[in-house]
């Protein structure tokens, strides 16, 4: 049995447990992960430097803003990273699921100790003051402020349902001020196959949404929309992209023959070769 077999049936299990129950074994099965707590800030600076680079070609200040992340994850690295990059006033993060814990949390800043952070009491963890952090909360149904200068998201949309992803951008473009801009970091790609290398990264697309459905869980839920899903959903919301990338495939690589091993379901077979493949889609989004 490969491994992603092994971990599909895993999480099967723990999705049919009462939900405490269930998030506290997929909690202690994360624990390991955590003691990589360089590998995590080198991926996470990573993102930044291209969220950086983005903001820098549109002239977007962010100092003395806030801001808000939605997927705040396990660790607090992203918003630590910018704050000292951008030097935000604020980021608020919500998600719909409550990941950190105070052990994660001194671990992270621990990492970032030369920075001297004050950190204040939120949600009975010991933050860094600057992050207001609102878990097992939909952004769709918070009350947000509308002074807010940036929306980012790292990772994190291609885990959210489509109705929530159109439902939170017309919120967004309806509520927010009009010099509203939104970064979302996009990784389209079945996540598998980043622990299983036996995998295509395209390789969910050979399923129906019923088959799919029967696999993923709660814990590893992925909507398998491609580039132009997200691009019809962000302009029928109301939003104008200012700014896309996405890497392409080589196809001389083993991904590209990976992928042509494939059989695509039909649902697939209406978008061209370059729209299936597009990945690590970055996307700018104004009013």
């Amino acid at each position: 049995m490969k491994y992603h077999q092994k971990k599909t049936i895993i999480l099967q299990i723990l999705d049919k447990l009462p939900n405490k129950l269930g998030y506290s074994i997929y909690h202690s099965l994360q624990k390991k992960s955590f003691n990589e707590i360089e590998t995590k800030v080198n991926s996470n600076f990573q993102s930044l430097k291209k969220i950086e680079s983005i903001l820098n070609e549109s002239n977007i200040e962010l100092k003395n803003q806030k801001i808000i992340e939605i997927g705040s994850g396990w660790v607090p690295i992203m918003p630590i990273l910018i704050k000292l990059k951008f030097m935000v006033s604020k980021i608020i993060t919500y998600d719909i699921n409550k990941h950190y814990s105070n052990k994660r949390i001194k671990l992270t800043l621990k990492h970032f100790k030369k920075t001297n952070f004050k950190t204040r009491k939120c949600n009975n963890l010991n933050l860094p003051n600057f992050i207001d952090y609102h878990p097992k909360k939909n952004i769709i149904n918070a009350s947000i402020e509308k002074d807010i200068k940036l929306i980012y998201s790292r990772f994190v949309l291609e885990h959210v349902t489509p109705i929530d992803i159109e439902n939170m951008h017309k919120k967004f473009y309806n509520e927010l001020n009009n010099d509203i801009k939104i970064l979302h970091l996009i990784s389209p790609s079945d996540h598998r196959a980043y622990s299983d290398k036996t995998l295509s990264l395209y390789d969910f697309l050979k399923y129906s949404k019923k088959e799919w459905n029967r696999i993923q869980t709660k814990f590893d839920y992925h909507n398998r929309l491609r580039l132009p899903e997200y691009i019809a959903i962000f302009e029928n919301s109301g939003f104008k992209i200012t700014h896309i990338e996405y890497d392409t495939v080589d196809k001389n690589s083993d991904k590209y023959l990976k992928y042509k091993e494939l059989k695509l379901h039909p649902d697939y077979h209406k978008f061209s070769e370059k729209e299936i493949l597009a990945g690590s889609i970055c996307v700018l989004l104004e009013k």
